[in-house]
């Protein structure tokens, strides 16, 4: 096998690696093989990514990596973010976290089940004087607050009282009545009463207002005058008898 372009950085024969004879390594190779010499190696340049190497000839300091930038590398080191420290050293990079390391509820009767680590679930009863009630059960809400056990029962009901001239009187313990008495006044027909009076009870049965005309009626001889009716919403309010 014959080579087409000689390295110009390694003294290689130019000669095929096997002898065409022996069907083994020519004796230029195994010389070149046992004590290879070179004229140049250039490593002063970095070996790019496409040929496996880092594109980069800087050291890189205490916990820097190698961070893709979408063309090669980078060297960059981590950003610490919110509770989050980030501690580099040789050859090491130490993360922790510095948030949440105690929990107290104070006074407010809650205990939390874990102070320092993973979800902070508050167990407990919230006290009266931070808004709560001290208990767990409604009645023994109710103690706490001063409201007696809500469990208790009505022995008396009294009445007394004037509204507009209506009276109520009377008390109910076992047995007994409440009495109304007394005669309606000071009603206010604008604010106090609602709905139409019907004709029964001395109204019109109708919210709309009636006619409001003067009609002339006829005289009654030919010597006479003639008369009139005044109706005012409906109603009658003055009348001129003829003649």
């Amino acid at each position: 096998m014959a080579t087409s372009i000689p390295n110009s950085n390694i003294n290689i024969p130019f000669s095929s690696f096997l002898d065409p004879i022996t069907g083994r390594p020519s004796q230029e190779w195994l010389m070149f093989l046992m004590n290879p010499t070179f004229v140049s190696a250039n490593l002063s340049a970095a070996l790019p990514v496409t040929s496996g190497g880092t594109g980069l000839t800087t050291i890189p300091t205490n916990g820097k990596l190698l961070i893709g930038n979408g063309t090669g590398y980078s060297l960059n080191t981590l950003t610490a973010g919110a509770g989050i420290t980030v501690t580099n050293g040789a050859g090491t990079i130490t993360l922790a976290s510095s948030g949440l390391t105690s929990f107290s509820a104070g006074t407010t009767g809650f205990t939390p089940s874990s102070p320092t680590t993973g979800a902070i679930v508050l167990a407990g009863t919230l006290v009266i004087a931070n808004g709560g009630t001290g208990a767990t059960s409604a009645a023994a809400a109710r103690a706490n607050l001063g409201a007696g056990t809500g469990n208790g029962t009505v022995t008396s009901v009294g009445g007394t009282g004037t509204v507009n001239g209506i009276t109520l009187t009377g008390t109910v313990t076992t047995a007994g009545n409440l009495t109304l008495g007394g005669t309606l006044s000071g009603v206010s027909l604008t604010t106090q009463v609602s709905g139409i009076l019907p004709i029964a009870n001395g109204g019109t049965g109708t919210s709309t207002a009636g006619v409001s005309a003067t009609i002339v009626t006829a005289k009654l001889t030919a010597l006479g005058a003639d008369g009139s009716m005044t109706f005012t919403n409906g109603l009658l309010t003055a009348q001129t008898p003829a003649t």
